[in-house]
This record gives structure tokens, C-alpha cells and sequence, in this order.
């Protein structure tokens, strides 16, 4: 490789005659093909690939308030049943948080004095870890939680 007057280095033309930006273009960018994978994996995480929970037409059946603040969520443990149109009012008391619960496809900022409402449609019952998406400070780690969607008894 030659440099120019400054030190810089000056790319010379290919091999076989073509000028580097037609073997760019051509076929000879094979190191192009990992930045395009990375670029494509972060759009990808950009728009969402994630299961969404299904939302509801109408009024719900279960309403349930949580409040976010430094740093925990309250109350911690959320039960809802299953088949239940759930909406949840979430609320920050001091800064900004985010409510994440990625089995159920929930993934929203939560802004003081502007509550978050969420509605899913509860179908599938399970125990769907809940925890703060926004680094909110050195207790941000035990802002955890959990939402319980109970099986419907089957004796009627």
C-alpha cells in the first residue's frame, strides 16, 4: 500500500484492473456481509420480533395499579385470571421507568405523572417475570416483580 503526502494510505486499484468501487459493487465486498447482518439484526431489535400479547375490544374485567419508584415495583407480585381482558395503570412516583414483562410481549416507558396503560388479553397462564427496562439509577437491578396469570378451575 503507497501513502499519500500526509502519511494517509492510498488503496490501490484491483488486481484484476477493476477500480475498488466496482469491486465493491461486484462481488469483491465480502466484508460488507457481516455490517449488513449486523445492521439487519438491529433493525430487527429496533422494530420487534417479540411475541405480542393480544389487546381487547371494550371495557376490561381486571384493573391493576402498579407503582414504580426508586427502586422497586409495588406490589411485586400481580395475579390476574386467565381468559380476563387485564388493563394495568402504571405509575412512576419519582423518575422515569419502564415496565418489562417480555413473555407477554409488554415493553413500556413509564413517565412521572403520566401513567402507562397496558392491556393485554390474559391467555395463557404462567408466571411472566416483570422488571424496570430503564437504567434508573444503582438500585435498578431489584426493581423486579412478577405477573401470575391462574389457570381457570375446570370444576364449573
Amino acid at each position: 500500500m503507497d501513502e499519500d503526502m500526509n502519511g494517509f494510505r492510498i488503496w490501490a486499484a484491483a488486481d484484476n484492473g477493476a477500480d475498488l468501487h466496482s469491486k465493491w459493487l461486484c462481488g469483491g465486498g465480502a466484508k460488507a456481509a457481516p455490517a449488513l447482518m449486523l445492521g439487519t439484526g438491529l433493525l430487527v431489535l429496533m422494530i420487534g420480533c417479540g411475541k405480542k400479547t393480544p389487546g381487547y375490544a371494550g371495557p376490561p374485567d381486571t384493573v391493576r395499579q402498579i407503582i414504580m419508584k426508586k427502586w422497586e415495583i409495588d406490589p411485586k407480585r400481580v395475579e390476574v385470571p386467565q381468559g380476563a381482558r387485564v388493563e394495568l395503570v402504571v405509575t412512576s412516583t419519582d423518575v422515569e421507568h419502564g415496565i418489562d414483562v417480555p413473555g407477554l410481549g409488554i415493553r413500556e416507558p413509564v413517565q412521572p405523572e403520566h401513567p402507562a396503560v397496558i392491556r393485554f388479553l390474559a391467555q395463557t397462564p404462567g408466571v411472566y417475570p416483570m422488571s424496570c427496562s430503564v437504567l434508573c439509577g444503582r438500585g435498578h437491578n431489584q426493581m423486579t416483580g412478577e405477573i401470575v396469570i391462574t389457570a381457570r378451575s375446570s370444576s364449573k
